[in-house]
């Protein structure tokens, strides 16, 4: 399900080489919020080797519309869902049809960007790109933690979003696969300062939910599936996810876990035709999904 991380961005951001090439892309935010929410996901960028066919799949499920930017090459595309820019597709360039290396990229806010990309460095992860001016975003670092699990640090230039209610067809939370959960709930911990809760599922496994700000931030889980990398997980909500399950083989993409492998039936883990993994969530949860896990 997910390639070697370091494959993924040596491939996607040969574009960041060097500053007279950073590509065109969008502000996190339309209209400057002026708020700092360190440790929240904010943004989502796709990697993959196959533009048309990722955007016919993502409009046909989720009724996402896009706007070009760049030269013919279309070097990045911002995703709308409605009027509302909601993720980045960049055009991965040089890749062998048959390795696919896609992937969705999630962008973590910070208050001091050199200091977290140091905490990455000097905490068993490495930095890939450390950190850099991205015209229109902010200052961006791609780095890997602990476990080699990829993402981008950011410190927007347009603030972070405004915490609200979440919305169909749009981003609805963001998840860590790890191999050792209670080391990946520490190093995030030390960073942010997350408050921790532990809950069972219907699963039967233990499911970790990071909190910062009295809010829930992100979830840390035990990698569930044979033979995958730790990554993070993008969730999006939706109303019927059954329903979303029957139009992925015909749009190309692929169901990996459908609803009916999953307790309670309320999510499917799904990749789009060029192999980026994401989940969808039914929205809200049921009652009795999450069982709080209270330590003696």
């Amino acid at each position: 399900m997910v390639k070697n991380s370091f494959t993924i961005l040596l491939l996607a951001f040969n574009l960041f080489s060097c500053s007279s090439e950073l590509p065109i892309v969008p502000p996190i935010n339309t209209a400057p919020t002026n708020e700092s929410h360190p440790g929240k996901f904010v943004w989502r960028d796709l990697m993959t080797d196959d533009v048309p066919a990722v955007k016919k799949f993502y409009t046909e499920l989720f009724g996402w519309t896009y706007l070009n930017i760049g030269d013919d090459e279309n070097d990045y595309t911002v995703v709308l869902h409605g009027d509302k820019p909601i993720a980045g597709i960049f055009k991965l360039k040089d890749v062998e049809s048959e390795n696919r290396y896609s992937q969705w990229i999630s962008y973590l806010a910070v208050d001091d960007i050199n200091h977290a990309a140091n905490y990455f460095k000097t905490n068993g992860g490495s930095i890939y790109r450390e950190p850099f001016p991205l015209p229109n975003r902010g200052i961006v670092s791609f780095v890997f933690d602990q476990k080699s699990a990829v993402l981008a640090l950011v410190k927007s230039s347009s603030g972070d979003p405004k915490d609200g209610e979440p919305i169909y067809n749009e981003w609805l939370w963001t998840e860590l696969w790890t191999n050792d959960v209670d080391n990946s709930v520490k190093f995030y911990q030390n960073l942010f300062g997350y408050t921790y809760k532990k809950f069972d599922t219907r699963a039967e496994n233990q499911y970790h939910v990071l909190e910062k700000e009295e809010r829930p931030r992100a979830g840390v889980v035990k990698i569930p599936i044979e033979n995958v990398k730790p990554h993070w997980m993008p969730y999006i909500a939706v109303t019927d996810p059954s329903e979303i399950v029957k139009k992925v083989e015909s749009l190309g993409g692929t169901v990996y876990l459908g609803t009916e492998g999953i307790a309670g039936n309320n999510a499917a883990i799904i990749a789009d035709p060029s192999g980026a993994v994401f989940t969808i969530q039914k929205w809200p949860l049921e009652k009795g999904e999450f069982k709080e896990v209270k330590d003696e």
